[in-house]
């Protein structure tokens, strides 16, 4: 059967058999992305319209919504005309109130990517079972990059944020289970891939330390553990923590205990501190960025203002000019008539 295949990861892609199917306007591509991205229940026209043109008075923001969904609607539905062999229901159903997204006649990326991750989600990644390994092998090969790289959209940078989150967590798991079954090479892929998004990501530098300890390389593990120390002072000012610094030790002194080689997914409270810290830093970023933002916004208004202030200086020496040019004609036209009769 001809499906709609949907690609968000990296660079937005639709196609059809293989066809890459003709642009869809900005608008119209965003709001296919976020009902898909949040498919699993329908939307108020009026939620829709705040997400997509928050600026927008609402009336405007309504009237821009009847338009783009109009548009959306109508190529979705010619598209399935011209495959009828394809879609048996639209990809969109309209009610007066509400839109929602049809679950059948579609594939898309993230939601394979987010089932293969509910398949293990509570599953350590030393325990993980062949079919588990292969749903998240499959699922960090649909991650081309992150979701839709090139948009800002307040909605887009929070699913993005969540799905890279998803992604770390899911090579973290292959790590453990690489470590568990001594496939010590392929585990180091997942390690690298894993800082190349989270350079400070301190459990993952301690899984490389292991990995690379227990493959024979203890050199290599020991500078894992100078890049930690770098990446962790350079992000955050800190030291690294002191199980770190015990497993540098270990390692050191060659003396890595056997019994830590299946302790290899971290504990839950030590991800969510992962997750802590990254949310903080970011938050960090905001800030700054924020407040450069209101400095830049302040600057704006203090010329607008010297402009405005010179523009009403001018008025007002123009007008004075005028009137004195005025009078000084009036003077002069009453002198040339001899003064004015009585």
């Amino acid at each position: 059967m001809s499906m709609l295949e949907v690609r968000l990861f990296g660079q937005v892609s639709l196609q059809r058999d293989g066809q890459r199917l003709p642009d869809l306007s900005a608008k119209a591509l965003e709001l296919l992305c976020f009902l898909l991205l949040h498919r699993d229940r329908a939307h108020t026209r009026e939620a829709l319209a705040d997400v997509l043109w928050p600026e927008a008075p609402d009336a405007l923001s309504r009237k821009y919504l009847r338009q783009t969904l109009w548009q959306l609607h109508s190529r979705l539905a010619s598209l399935n005309g011209h495959h009828r062999a394809g879609l048996k229901a639209p990809l969109l159903t309209l009610d007066p109130g509400w839109v929602r997204v049809n679950q059948v006649g579609w594939w898309l990326d993230v939601a394979a990517f987010e089932q293969a991750y509910g398949l293990c989600r509570e599953t350590a990644g030393q325990d993980l079972a062949d079919p588990q390994v292969q749903a998240l092998e499959a699922a960090v090969d649909l991650y081309r990059g992150d979701l839709i790289e090139s948009w800002y959209q307040d909605w887009c940078i929070y699913e993005r944020d969540r799905l890279q989150l998803t992604y770390l967590a899911m090579l973290e798991k292959l790590m453990g289970h690489c470590e568990a079954r001594a496939s010590y090479a392929k585990g180091v892929g997942y390690g690298q891939s894993i800082l190349r998004n989270d350079p400070a990501r301190e459990s993952t530098h301690r899984q490389l330390m292991r990995l690379y300890y227990w493959a024979g390389d203890r050199t290599t593990a020991l500078r894992q553990y100078d890049r930690c120390a770098a990446a962790i002072a350079d992000q955050f000012n800190v030291e690294p923590s002191r199980e770190t610094v015990a497993l540098y030790q270990q390692v050191r002194t060659d003396r890595l205990d056997d019994g830590l080689q299946t302790q290899v997914a971290p504990s839950m409270a030590e991800a969510q501190g992962d997750l802590l810290v990254y949310q903080h830093a970011r938050l960090d970023h905001l800030q700054a960025s924020l407040s450069s933002l209101q400095r830049q916004v302040q600057q704006q208004i203090t010329m607008i203002s010297r402009v405005q202030a010179s523009l009403s200086s001018l008025q007002v020496t123009t007008g004075s000019r005028a009137l004195t040019e005025g009078q000084e004609t009036a003077r002069q036209t009453t002198q040339e008539t001899g003064g004015p009769h009585s």
